[in-house]
């Protein structure tokens, strides 16, 4: 959600039934602009909010140069004091999905996760398992590994809005001025906001015309379940799109038809949907 039209955002964003309450709109608006500022970010942008017990935490990133690979991520618990987020360790990505704990809000807390035991079946087909694993793991640690989670397999993007230069960065499309109403009503075309992790042909291939530049990054149906982890609605008679992922319930993707407009921002507890495929009357 872009911080150059906050306000207006939160208003689009508040078809899907969730916001910012005025006096805490107004103490993030104010605090990332000087966040951004001290930090001289080319861009700012507000993530969304994370419940807790005692305090929720709000979240943020920016960036300077690359827009997709060099994002700064930032988080607060009163929405005026931000902290930057530590880095992400991909091993404690299992335990941050398993575990069933609400986040606390203080992010100096430790929990321990239990993971799953492993199995093996040695030479004579005899089936081994060995003991749960425990895993200690740090809620600023925890928190890190949940946000990146929810926005390599939530985020989204118009088709077009990110390109892809002669360098290998990213920067947002200045020729991109939005998706059309027959455009904007089809999933496919919205890309996910992350690197691509699919061979470099693999999007490409699913175009009759297409331009590598904007081409190159995954689609929503890179997404398990295929064609199932969104649902795409229409608002405000059909000038606004708004899309909803059903793998992480609280993410919200809004695009302003005709306009260059758009974000995403999530609300949630940061528990995935792992119940999603028993959901679905017929999974193609």
């Amino acid at each position: 959600m872009n911080l150059e039209y906050f306000d207006e955002s939160l208003k689009l964003i508040s078809y899907c039934g969730t916001t910012l309450g005025p006096e805490m709109k107004t103490i993030i608006e104010s605090s990332l602009t000087a966040l951004q500022g001290d930090h001289k970010l080319t861009n700012m942008f507000f993530w969304g909010r994370i419940n807790g017990i005692e305090e929720d935490y709000y979240v943020a990133y920016g960036y300077t140069m690359d827009c997709l690979r060099k994002r700064r991520f930032f988080y607060s618990t009163n929405g005026y004091n931000w902290f930057l987020m530590p880095e992400v360790n991909p091993e404690l990505n299992e335990a941050c999905l398993v575990c069933t704990e609400m986040f606390n809000g203080d992010p100096t807390m430790f929990i321990d996760v239990t993971l799953d035991p492993q199995f093996t079946i040695d030479e004579n087909q005899l089936i081994y398992a060995t003991k749960p694993e425990i895993v200690r793991i740090k809620e600023e640690d925890r928190l890190a590994c949940t946000v990146t989670l929810i926005t390599e397999e939530s985020a989204l993007i118009p088709h077009g809005g990110l390109y892809k230069q002669v360098d290998k960065t990213f920067i947002y499309n200045p020729l991109f001025h939005g998706l059309n109403e027959i455009e904007a009503a089809d999933l496919s075309n919205y890309q996910l906001y992350r690197e691509p992790q699919t061979s470099w042909n693999h999007n490409l291939l699913r175009r009759v015309q297409y331009k590598y530049p904007i081409d190159c990054l995954d689609t929503p149906n890179d997404i398990l379940p295929d064609e199932n982890g969104f649902s795409l609605t229409l608002a405000n008679h059909g000038r606004l799109v708004l899309i909803r992922s059903l793998l992480w319930p609280g993410m919200y993707f809004f695009h302003k038809v005709d306009s260059r407009k758009h974000g995403f921002c999530y609300f949630g507890a940061g528990k995935k949907n792992f119940d999603l495929l028993f959901m679905l009357d017929e999974v193609k």
